[in-house]
């Protein structure tokens, strides 16, 4: 059997946190746009080719944090770095630097770097340079300049799937998307995952004691149990928001607490009954 081999898929939190996109091309669109669903703090370097109209339009409704017209220029990776802020001994990072470190991360270096520009010279520069900063980089079309790759995404707010081809076939990468999209056409997996967010979120707050390990098993278990009684059609259908309710009252989690309830037994594994139990 041939050994298995392909990148570390990982969800990249960079909410917040300053991200640069070289270029202004429909490849830099992608990036942004990708970085946009992300929450991302970002900077363009446009370079002095024609910017793509949809940049200036994001630009415009105030979703680039800093949007400069010019080239490239190799300070741009430390535009926001303080040198003051840097602590050189590792030793040092106590609990009293943790805000510091914290103003760093969020304020003044680069969570990732994305290079969307034809000058393979000037590309290959700028990964060198990232490397030497110790910056990840991606170089668009440049699979061996590249820390990461961006795939092909399904979005549906909590729900985001990826598909890699490592780089080799970006078109095919989007095929296999669209595909698995087309199979889920008719189900709201959003809604599927907001239901079973809810009843894990409230299973937790509601049964955990303390960090009991026992209990934390018991949970765990129990809820990939749940999860596994129906199909994600059926979990995408259930409303279990009830109707507000009038004050001081909040009955928010009242159905959440019906299925709860039964912990750490099970509701009814019908699916007609469970809602009969649960939606009451």
């Amino acid at each position: 059997m041939s050994e298995t081999k392909g990148s570390l898929l990982l969800a990249w939190q960079v909410k917040d946190k300053h991200c640069l996109v070289i270029g202004s091309g429909d490849v830099a669109l992608s990036r942004i746009q990708h970085l946009i669903t992300a929450q991302a703090k970002i900077t363009v370097i446009t370079g002095t080719s024609k910017i793509h109209p949809k940049i200036l339009e994001l630009n415009d409704q105030g979703k680039i944090f800093n949007f400069i017209q010019r080239d490239y220029q190799s300070n741009d990776l430390t535009i926001y770095e303080n040198i003051d802020s840097r602590i050189l001994d590792l030793d040092l990072v106590t609990e009293d630097n943790y805000k510091l470190i914290d103003q760093q991360v969020f304020k003044e270096i680069f969570a990732i770097v994305c290079c969307c520009i034809d000058d393979y010279a000037l590309s290959t520069k700028i990964y060198y340079q990232c490397k030497y900063l110790r910056l990840p980089v991606n170089i668009a079309d440049k699979p061996q300049l590249c820390d990461f790759y961006f795939g092909s995404m399904i979005n549906q707010d909590n729900l985001q799937i990826m598909i890699s081809t490592n780089g080799k076939s970006p078109r095919l990468s989007r095929m296999i998307k669209d595909n698995i999209a087309k199979e889920f056409e008719d189900v709201d997996l959003n809604k599927a995952i907001e239901n079973l967010g809810l009843i894990r979120s409230r299973l937790r707050e509601m049964i955990l004691i303390d960090d009991d390990l026992m209990t934390i098993d018991t949970r765990m278990t129990w809820i990939k149990n749940l999860t596994d009684f129906f199909s994600l059609k059926e979990w995408s259908e259930l409303d279990l928001i009830p109707p507000s309710s009038t004050p001081p009252h909040d009955n928010r989690f009242q159905y959440i607490d019906n299925i709860i309830n039964f912990f750490p037994d099970y509701p009814p594994k019908d699916y007609d009954e469970f809602k009969d139990a649960v939606i009451r």
